[in-house]
């Protein structure tokens, strides 16, 4: 009896062990997976994923392969999973930037006529690319950097084009901006020769020098951290020569020191992120450059400083006719710097103009003699513009209403003053401008644009180097080159392609 009862037991144990078994295998499921040119088969509980099964089968991924499913897809049984091994790799090649060519008119040759002026030269880039394997296929190529090596140089054509104008005899040298090229008239409109053809001239610096050997000019800069480089060009009759100066991000002020061997006097400011991306130091150094043009020391003639309202926007300077005095303007004033000791003595004190944008206004001067200058003076009660001649301790007003951009010249050596006039006053910022000349004693006289005529646009004037058949006022029409006889008002445009930018007279 007990040996019976004892069979049953074991009987029992034995079906419950059968029906747990059983009862696993129904809760597994089965994949088959293709990984590495083989199939794998495996078991693992239901609701497992993807990724499980890859491990139950030890399969080990790699930290870019991906399978299909996805790794995180549940499994149902009886799927095939595919594990695709990838990889990654990087290459560089190097390439070349083909250089564009560019045809310029020259009304300086006959009709017709071409010549080269600057050789072509192609830039050289280097990119790097990643490269994307499956299973040993590559199936991506993909830029990631590409690095420009060397600039590709322009090559640039003269070709002649016939002048609509007449020439007319222009004493000294008078040099313009034209395209992002330099030019110059060598004692007549007919004489005109390319000083600098790079394409790449700002406007922001652009002066002869007081002998007339050198121009002065800004170039444009694609290096990191530079808005632009100052570089001299000889304007002698012969080979093109350019000189970088090594000096760089001038905005505001650049120029040669009167009387003086070869300075030029400068003030720089620092690239910003933020509008009008850069903060200006208010400093003036001064390069000594010898008969070579080529750069010397530099010496600080004022520190940088934040001194008045929108410091950041930058100051201007003028130097006397003899180069013994410097006046400044800034936003807020004008006055002039003590050279002995770097200090700002502030003559008159401006309300700062409300631009409402990201620039700021800076009143013109010029000097009128070693004790005077010209400048533009603004008042909020009503707002207005006002030309002044001013000394230390005393100022005057040659004419009223003229607009921020009144831009004042002084005649070298002569009184008069050549300012611009806004049609519209208190619309300074839009309006156009008439041409004026004036006296120290405030007698204006309109020199140009006929009546009903266009206005001009604002920009710096320039007067001839000589008064022998009257005084010359150089200056900007409708994108074109003109002068104008100050006793005759006779005015003569040079230029017909509408590309001038800048202008300078010595």
């Amino acid at each position: 009896m007990r040996k019976t009862r004892l069979y049953l037991l074991i009987a029992l144990a034995l079906g419950l062990a059968a029906c747990a078994s059983l009862g696993s295998r129904a809760d597994l499921v089965s994949v088959r997976i293709l990984v590495d040119g083989a199939a794998l088969s495996a078991s693992v509980p239901a609701g497992s994923s993807v990724r499980q099964a890859l491990q139950a089968a030890g399969v080990e991924l790699g930290p870019l392969d991906r399978s299909e499913p996805p790794s995180y897809t549940i499994l149902q049984g009886g799927e095939e999973v595919r594990l695709l091994r990838v990889s990654e790799d990087f290459e560089t090649e190097q390439s070349e930037l083909p250089f564009v060519s560019r045809t310029l008119p020259n009304e300086a040759l006959p009709v017709g006529e071409q010549r080269l002026i600057q050789n072509g030269v192609n830039g050289l880039q280097e990119a790097t690319y990643r490269l994307l394997y499956e299973d040993g296929e590559l199936v991506a190529r993909t830029l990631i950097s590409a690095t420009t090596l060397s600039q590709p140089v322009e090559e640039i054509i003269m070709i002649g084009a016939q002048s609509p104008f007449s020439a007319v005899g222009l004493p000294g040298r008078l040099a313009f901006l034209s395209a992002g090229n330099a030019w110059v008239f060598d004692g007549s409109s007919g004489a005109r020769r390319a000083v600098a053809v790079t394409g790449d001239l700002d406007g922001r610096i652009f002066e002869v020098s007081p002998d007339g050997r050198w121009l002065l000019f800004s170039r444009t800069s694609a290096a990191a951290n530079t808005i632009n480089k100052l570089w001299l060009a000889g304007l002698e009759e012969g080979p093109l020569t350019l000189i970088d100066l090594g000096l760089e991000n001038v905005v505001h002020y650049a120029g040669w020191v009167p009387g003086a061997a070869y300075q030029i006097a400068f003030s720089a400011v620092d690239q910003a992120d933020n509008p009008p991306g850069w903060q200006a130091r208010n400093d003036l150094q001064l390069l000594e450059v010898d008969i070579d043009g080529q750069p010397g020391r530099t010496r600080t003639l004022l520190a940088a400083n934040q001194e008045g309202f929108y410091a950041w926007w930058g100051s201007s300077f003028a130097w006397s006719p003899s180069g013994q005095r410097l006046a400044f303007a800034r936003p807020d004033g004008v006055g002039s710097v003590n050279l002995a000791s770097g200090a700002l003595d502030l003559w008159y004190s401006l309300p700062a103009y409300q631009t409402g944008s990201d620039w700021a206004w800076i009143p013109g001067l010029s000097w009128l003699d070693e004790e005077r200058f010209y400048y533009v003076d603004y008042t909020i009660n009503p707002p207005s513009f006002a030309l002044m001649l001013t000394g230390p301790n005393d100022s005057q007003t040659i004419a009223q209403d003229v607009g921020l951009f009144a831009m004042p010249q002084a005649e070298p050596e002569g009184g008069q003053v050549a300012y611009l006039r806004a049609f519209l006053p208190s619309q300074g910022e839009i309006s156009g401008y008439q041409l004026m000349v004036a006296t120290p004693e405030g007698v204006s006289m309109l020199l140009f644009p006929p009546e009903g005529a266009a206005g001009l646009t604002p920009h710096k004037l320039a007067w001839s180097p000589s008064a022998e058949d009257g005084p010359l006022i150089a200056f900007l029409y409708e994108g074109d080159l003109w002068v104008v006889n100050v006793l005759s008002g006779e005015a003569q445009q040079l230029t017909g392609d509408g590309l001038v930018g800048a202008v300078s007279w010595r």
